[in-house]
């Protein structure tokens, strides 16, 4: 049974049907309102009717809001992830699910390609797809479709193949005090091709000093590993330990602090103001995984050797970081 009510100049339209709540909507031609009223009542009919009120009452705000509160715990990287989140309510979190369409994600696309990089928006974008799924999949929000498959995403940057350049870590490590804890972290980073996270997450407890390894029991592939540690990224910790705390006990509970204090954007920051102060241009602290891990094939290690360091699941993902000068290998070839 369906009604059609004329309220300022508008139709606004009530379908109800038994075991269905009421479905309404307005028009602004009674032909158009009775036009949704023969669709929805042949869908009905039909067995495919999907109610999409609960999408009409919310908006990409709410979505957000409660990815934040009940899936961001649960992953990795959950502080730069929040950050995004933010940007996206900012120029999207207004709009209802029910009216979120293509033009909307290509326009905030757009707009934010002029200020950060295509790897950026693309990062944004997936967490917002990621997001609108989980909320039609899980949550029981009924979309017409997830809108950011209407768009091309951005084309992220080519992998960078950023490496040290002559003179460059002189300048880098001359612009330090000699035993700080950028100083070491630095140093440590060059030495074991760790990641950044995994750098700032490492503890004593993690450390085995007899056997000169380190445990990583959080990684981005959710696979601990254990590093074997040369001997100056062992001078390295035992620095840190006894700058910090003091090399009286060497085994500690679990739930210790990370031996170093920076956070993640912390140490993102200070190493962009290093680079700045000592003039090297385009260098990144994630470079650092590059250089390190290109310097571990040029010390002769095999590929499986190195991803056992590195922590790389697939071999092939070894080619993104490691850039072999050509003049060395050039004394290889003879």
């Amino acid at each position: 049974m369906a009604t059609i009510r004329k309220r300022n100049g508008r139709y606004h339209v009530q379908v109800r049907r038994k075991s269905f709540p009421a479905i309404t909507s307005t028009f602004s031609r009674l032909t158009l309102a009775r036009r949704w009223i023969a669709s929805i009542e042949a869908e009905i009919e039909n067995k495919t009717y999907i109610n999409f009120s609960d999408a009409e009452k919310t908006t990409v705000n709410d979505v957000l809001n409660r990815y934040q509160k009940e899936i961001l715990p649960t992953k990795k990287g959950n502080q730069v992830e929040k950050y995004r989140l933010g940007t996206l309510r900012n120029e999207l979190g207004s709009h209802r699910l029910s009216d979120l369409a293509g033009v909307h994600i290509a326009r905030y696309r757009d707009t934010r390609l002029l200020k950060v990089s295509p790897a950026s928006v693309k990062r944004e974008l997936v967490i917002l797809s990621r997001a609108l799924t989980i909320a039609t999949q899980d949550w029981g929000i009924a979309m017409p479709q997830n809108p950011v498959s209407l768009i091309s995403l951005p084309k992220s940057d080519k992998a960078r193949t950023r490496r040290l350049e002559d003179g460059e870590e002189m300048r880098l490590l001359g612009g330090l005090n000699k035993g700080s804890e950028l100083d070491h972290i630095i140093h440590f980073a060059l030495e074991t091709a760790m990641r950044r996270g995994e750098i700032l997450s490492i503890k004593k407890s993690h450390i085995n000093f007899i056997l000169s390894t380190l445990l990583i029991p959080s990684t981005k592939t959710d696979h601990p590993r254990t590093v074997p540690l040369s001997t100056t990224a062992v001078s390295v910790l035992r620095s840190q330990i006894q700058a910090s705390e003091g090399l009286s006990d060497w085994v500690t509970p679990l739930h210790e602090k990370p031996l170093f204090s920076y956070s993640a954007r912390g140490l993102s920051g200070a190493f962009l103001r290093l680079c700045r102060r000592v003039g090297i241009d385009d260098l990144h602290f994630h470079d650092l995984r590059h250089e390190a891990t290109s310097r571990l094939f040029e010390r002769g290690l095999n590929p499986i050797e190195v991803a056992s360091i590195t922590g790389h699941k697939d071999t092939r993902m070894l080619l993104r970081y490691t850039h072999l000068r050509a003049e060395d290998l050039v004394k290889k070839l003879g």
